[in-house]
Formats: C-alpha cells, structure tokens, sequence
C-alpha cells in the first residue's frame, strides 16, 4: 500500500511544479527573449538575474506608459494599431521597426492562407 501512495503523491507533485511553472513562466514571460537579447548587445549568455529584473521592468513600465496614453488618444477604453502609430510616429527608429513587422505579418498570413488553399484542393483531389 506504500508503493500506491507513492505513485499518487509523486503524480501531485508533478502537477504542482506544472502549476509552478506555469506562473513562473507567467511571471516572467520576457524574461528568455530579454536574455538573448542582452546577450546580442554584448552581455554575457547568462547574465544577471538582477540585470534581467531591471530590464524586464523597463520595457513593462514602456509598454504600459504605451497602452495608457493609446487608450487615452483614440476611443475610450480601447487601444488600436492607428493609436501606437500616432504615439510613435516622431521615433523614425520605432515607426519603421513597426511598418516592418506589420508588413512581414500581412506576408505570413497570406503565405499561410496560400498554404492552406493549396491543402485544402489536394484534400479535395484525394
């Protein structure tokens, strides 16, 4: 009888380091892509915890003075893409990093919906 309270205590602890993880991983959720990117500007590849609180604090303080001020500049309670480009649009740095991105997302979800076109007829064919 040892041996099944064993196999089912080890099955809780392991949905509870999921739980755990799951909102460590909530917690800090740009804490990897901020690591490889302070690795790019020079850093070292595993650089401080310190280091990655700070600047995960930073770029979350930016993007919620971002939201804030977009809700405040179009509709009430509501945030648009026209709103962050206005807010932007003096940061000739951002606002060509952001036409970028949203032009490379219109190609993938045409490349994707080409794609599945393409699936869909060799469905129908077979």
């Amino acid at each position: 009888m040892d041996d099944n309270e064993d196999l089912f205590g080890s099955d809780t602890s392991v949905d509870d380091k999921d739980k755990s993880t799951n909102s460590e991983e909530k917690k800090h959720g740009l804490r990897r892509d901020l690591k490889t990117m302070v690795y790019g500007f020079g850093d070292d590849k595993e650089p401080y915890d310190k280091t990655l609180d700070v600047v995960e604090a930073i770029v979350l303080n930016y993007i919620k003075e971002l939201c804030q001020l977009a809700m405040k500049v179009g509709k009430p309670d509501k945030i648009a893409l026209e709103d962050i480009h206005y807010l932007i649009r003096r940061d000739p740095k951002k606002f060509s990093r952001v036409k970028d991105l949203l032009s490379m997302s219109e190609e993938l979800k045409k490349a994707r919906k080409q794609f599945e076109d393409v699936e869909a007829g060799i469905f129908k064919i077979a």
